[in-house]
């Protein structure tokens, strides 16, 4: 789509500290059929060509294409006639401008620090310089430069491992004027500002949705109830907290051969247990058809540059479960709150359930691999 210039100075808003403040009153007023629906998501053309004016001259003629990415929010293609590639992005989360900010605050102090890997450059909007926008309709809007590569998926887990625990580390300095907005795993039914406790269980229980994944969806909400207690357990141990990606699996990570090149979508970074990057990791190799060897190798490679206590070890597999189980509440949020159809949870259902029964069939040879890839680095380092 080729983009011709709108009169969008009044809409087209830079976004400083001062007008955050007021961004986040307006968007309690913006309807929720403002926002894009369900699977691959997309805007009206007029709200795509009025971002793409924030970031491009018409004499750059930006062009857009869609992407096969963007589960929660509208993701394109952007090529200029110089030739340069980029990616847009309008935000689909409620118009949580907050959220937006905290992502590219942690994004500007990671890029002064010294990594393997690249993590997302945001084009400066014209005239202010600022890394994101707010639209009409109250939505966010950046421009991302692209990072060359391919989505590692189950290639290369060792080295994935290593950028992960290199970034973990890297992510223990980062230092932020409030505490983030996404609120941390193990606080679960704040995931997602349209659901709570009482609401995900009378959904889940009653939805006739539900009915066409209704064995996986009872599963699922016996292993959560199962799980409430520890995680009130788990808070009193005094665990490592930092700030963490918070989404950082193979399929937020670019690989070029077998190198790292870049790591994805920081949107949903958080304050929350160190070890939770690890197990948002793992959770995706869980439901591979043989994850153990890729777990092994995933945690040799984090070994390498991350950290981990043997209290966070033993409670790995339950932590693996919690990213799934946030998942499971997080879609349905969505769906409650008009900004996904219930479909994005109904056909996940089944692959969910047969991770965390994974899971539990194999805690401890989880537990096993981890701590001796763990103890052979701290033998050899010794």
């Amino acid at each position: 789509m080729l983009f011709t210039r709108k009169a969008t100075s009044a809409s087209c808003r830079a976004v400083s500290r001062q007008q955050a403040s007021r961004v986040a009153a307006k968007r309690m007023l913006v309807a929720v059929r403002d926002a894009p629906k369900t699977g691959q998501h997309s805007v009206e053309q007029d709200l795509m060509q009025e971002a793409l004016a924030c970031f491009f001259t018409p004499e750059q003629q930006a062009a857009t294409a869609p992407t096969t990415g963007g589960v929660n929010n509208v993701v394109n293609y952007v090529s200029t006639a110089d030739g340069h590639k980029y990616v847009v992005r309008i935000y689909n989360n409620g118009n949580k401008t907050e959220k937006v900010k905290t992502e590219h605050d942690i994004l500007g102090q990671l890029s002064q620090q010294t990594l393997s890997f690249k993590v997302p450059a945001a084009k400066p909007a014209l005239g202010s310089g600022e890394p994101y926008v707010v639209l009409s309709n109250g939505a966010a809007a950046c421009v991302f430069e692209i990072i060359p590569g391919e989505l590692a998926k189950t290639t290369s887990p060792e080295e994935v491992g290593r950028a992960t625990g290199e970034l973990c580390s890297a992510m223990a300095a980062v230092q932020l004027d409030s505490v983030p907005p996404i609120p941390p795993y193990y606080d679960v039914f704040r995931v997602h500002h349209a659901i709570n406790r009482e609401l995900f269980y009378q959904d889940a229980a009653s939805n006739p949705a539900f009915e066409v994944c209704r064995e996986a969806m009872d599963f699922l909400v016996e292993q959560i109830q199962a799980l409430e207690p520890k995680l009130e357990a788990y808070q009193q141990l005094g665990l490592p907290m930092q700030i963490i990606h918070g989404d950082l699996h193979y399929d937020n990570v670019m690989v070029l051969g077998d190198n790292v090149s870049g790591l994805l979508d920081f949107e949903f970074c958080a304050y929350d247990w160190r070890v939770m990057e690890l197990a948002v990791a793992l959770s995706k190799y869980v439901g591979e058809e043989q994850p153990l060897p890729l777990i092994t190798q995933f945690v040799a490679g984090y070994a390498q540059k991350g950290q981990l206590s043997e209290q966070e070890i033993e409670i790995l597999p339950d932590l693996i479960n919690l990213r799934i189980f946030s998942n499971v509440i997080y879609f349905t949020g969505r769906a409650l709150a008009g900004e996904d159809g219930i479909d994005s949870l109904t056909s996940r259902a089944g692959s969910y359930a047969k991770r965390v029964a994974w899971v539990n069939a194999n805690r401890e040879a989880i537990v096993a691999a981890v701590k001796e890839r763990m103890l052979q680095l701290a033998t050899s380092a010794a």
